[in-house]
């Protein structure tokens, strides 16, 4: 009899730890800042948050990534040690985040999208052409 009692709160424990912690995990991903991915292929932040904030959300359905290799080629050529990124290829979802070092201790969300575009801009003038970064 204690061991079915043990089984059963350890099951009810298990299940309102599974709820609560995808609950929080939800919760954390719909609070997200939202940034967005131009045509030109340009990150662009929502300059309505604090200057503060360093971590946003981003839709990627429109750059049609397939699979997590695509999404992993495309953000690969962006990731770096001041801006990582996380993808999530079921929900179509990019995680951005912004590592300041010394020198961009101080960049405003503009500095840091201005950042992001001279990096595509820079591959483009070395290669003359629109690049497909999926395909790298």
């Amino acid at each position: 009899m204690k061991i079915h009692l043990l089984v059963c709160n350890l099951s009810l424990f298990m299940i309102v730890f599974f709820f609560s912690s995808h609950f929080a995990l939800a919760q954390n991903s719909e609070a997200l800042p939202q940034a967005h991915i131009t045509k030109e292929l340009y990150i662009m932040f929502d300059e309505n948050v604090s200057q503060n904030t360093k971590v946003f959300e981003a839709d990627i359905l429109e750059l049609h990534l397939a699979t997590i290799e695509q999404a992993n080629r495309f953000f690969g050529f962006f990731n770096d040690a001041s801006v990582q990124f996380e993808t999530n290829i079921i929900t179509q979802k990019v995680i951005i985040t912004l590592v300041p070092n010394a020198e961009k201790q101080n960049w405003t969300i503009q500095n840091w999208a201005s950042y992001l575009k001279r990096k595509v801009t820079t591959q483009r003038q070395q290669f003359g052409t629109y690049i497909d970064f999926t395909k790298k």
